[in-house]
């Protein structure tokens, strides 16, 4: 398999982004910076030092949250937009985790009936196979992304993933929200 340099794979996640979907760099006002030599390095695993060095990287604020043997993240995005980063599969006390999930919950607006959200969750789930766009069991809207790091995590692809779910909050916020808060 041939894999574009790294110059190149910013032009490639532009051009692969759906319209109003900015660059990564543009997205967190260029504080990350796709050339970094330190995107190359492999993660061992995630835990609260790994993710949050990213999550600095970026420009997303963080707060530790939950227990040491199961830690989460509550994340605010420079958009303002919050999700939580939720680590799995952990042993040492939580110190090392093979997966996080990456999650944002809404509860259903006002006035917005559940067919109505069912059907703009499932035209954005078509549209974006980045993550799982769906309605929850008590009705309220989610969007997740898992990731996994059985054999270690390439920094600069956390903060891709990172840069890139931050975009899909935007999106969801647009195509979902916006249409089921109208009257």
């Amino acid at each position: 398999m041939i894999l574009p340099s790294r110059r190149v794979l910013p032009a490639l996640l532009l051009a692969a982004a759906p319209a109003g979907l900015p660059s990564p760099a543009a997205a967190e006002q260029g504080r990350w910076s796709p050339d970094a030599p330190s995107n190359r390095q492999l993660l061992p695993t995630f835990n609260y030092a790994t993710v949050e060095s990213v999550l600095d990287e970026i420009g997303a604020r963080h707060e530790r949250r939950g227990p040491a043997e199961r830690p989460s993240l509550l994340v605010t995005f420079q958009s303002g937009r919050r999700a939580a980063v939720v680590f799995g599969s952990c042993s040492d006390g939580g110190a090392e985790c093979r997966a996080i999930s990456l999650q944002s919950g809404w509860t259903l607006p006002r006035g917005a009936t559940s067919a109505r959200a069912a059907e703009l969750m499932q035209a954005f789930a078509r549209r974006y196979a980045f993550s799982r766009a769906f309605v929850m069991a008590n009705g309220n809207l989610a969007l997740q992304r898992y990731l996994t790091a059985d054999y270690g995590f390439i920094r600069g692809n956390l903060a891709v993933n990172l840069l890139a779910f931050a975009a899909q909050l935007d999106l969801f916020a647009r195509e979902v929200l916006a249409p089921l808060s109208r009257r």
